[in-house]
């Protein structure tokens, strides 16, 4: 548990900082889908792990545009309002 000064002060600045992150973040979404929201940007970003995982185990590497097609999948299985 942080009690001195200094780790409380970078504790909650970091948090503040995350919150403006995610934010911008999901501002960016908005411009399409307005119903976009934290969870949806917690498993977009949790499906974008999961896709780069599974390409890592593939002998040869998918064209780009099947990459997108396959993360486009994976997004939507997790998300709330982004499908």
């Amino acid at each position: 548990m942080n009690v001195k000064e200094v780790p409380v002060t970078n504790a909650a600045n970091l948090a503040f900082f995350m919150v403006n992150v995610s934010q911008a973040l999901i501002q960016n979404v908005n411009k399409d889908n307005p119903d976009f929201g934290i969870k949806d940007l917690k498993a977009y970003f949790r499906g974008s792990k999961y896709v780069n995982e599974i390409l890592k185990l593939l002998p040869q590497k998918p064209d780009q545009i099947l990459i997108q097609q396959i993360f486009t999948q994976i997004m939507k299985m997790g998300s709330i309002n982004g499908g």
